[in-house]
């Protein structure tokens, strides 16, 4: 019994080498069964498979040990696609955005029938309250002059205060030394706008003091001799009434100087004054 037993194991230890060997020219070679490993794929074939499904995971994970950068690199490659993919889809997304406040600013110039040159802010300045300006990406050589009105597809943004050949800086609404004229919604009353209240607040002065300002009323520009007419610039909030000659009122403004970005410098006049159909559309369908 002890001799049958030694030369079953003896046989068993003859197929796992043999088996092993198999396993070891399947991963080597990769051909497919014939000659002599079909011979004896056919003879020990129950073995092979059965050592073959527990040596295969082994055999993966010592090439897992053995070759780590393999997988290290297509990890860093799957990254990188991905990492593109991003970049094109916000690239897309920009390009986009600009087409739209490009269509934007184009209806609005069609409205007033302004002569623009489109720009872009490119840098910001000092916003510490006594300085609010902006640089856009347009100067001298692109047409434009010191003291034309800025504006955006909302309305008024500010003034050319002074150039290079391919820069401009812009003066903002809501500087303190920025004065514009105005003009009320329906009416010929005039009045001026001026900064120095922050970003979101202008303070409106209207030249005949007879008339009551009311909350809700619009403000547009009026024409000089750079300014063109019919910019809107706002909405009146609040009323202050002012000994003399003049009453006063706070303007809550159309532009979001947080959000500047897309601008167009106005170069060309309209041949008549738009009045007031660049205004926005009133919501709800109020007239006020």
């Amino acid at each position: 019994m002890g001799r049958e037993q030694r030369r079953s194991r003896l046989v068993v230890a003859i197929l796992l080498v043999i088996t092993f060997t198999l396993i070891t020219i399947d991963y080597k070679t990769g051909r497919g069964a014939g000659g002599v490993r079909g011979f004896l794929h056919g003879a020990v074939g129950g073995v092979e498979n059965g050592v073959t499904a527990v040596a295969r995971p082994i055999g993966r994970t010592v090439s897992s040990l053995v070759h780590p950068n393999r997988y290290h690199d297509r990890a860093d490659r799957l990254a990188d696609e991905n990492a593109a993919l991003r970049r094109e889809l916000a690239s897309r997304v920009e390009v986009t955005r600009q087409a739209e406040e490009l269509a934007a600013l184009r209806l609005l110039a069609d409205k007033g029938q302004y002569t623009i040159i489109p720009a872009r802010v490119i840098a910001v300045g000092d916003v510490s309250g006594t300085d609010w300006t902006v640089t856009i990406n347009a100067g001298k050589a692109d047409g434009l002059a010191t003291d034309k009105i800025v504006l955006n597809a909302d309305g008024l943004v500010g003034t050319v205060v002074s150039l290079t050949d391919h820069t401009a800086v812009v003066r903002l609404f809501c500087d303190p030394r920025s004065k514009i004229g105005a003009r009320l919604e329906s009416t010929q009353l005039l009045g001026a706008v001026s900064g120095g209240s922050g970003p979101n607040t202008l303070t409106f002065t209207l030249y005949d003091a007879s008339y009551r300002v009311r909350p809700g009323e619009r403000l547009v520009t009026f024409g000089s001799l750079d300014y063109v007419a019919g910019v809107p610039i706002g909405e009146v909030t609040k009323v202050t009434d002012v000994d003399g000659l003049s009453r006063t009122a706070e303007v809550r403004p159309y532009v979001s100087v947080g959000k500047l970005d897309m601008v167009a410098v106005v170069v060309g006049k309209p041949p008549t004054d738009p009045g007031d159909r660049v205004l926005p559309p009133r919501q709800g369908g109020d007239t006020g």
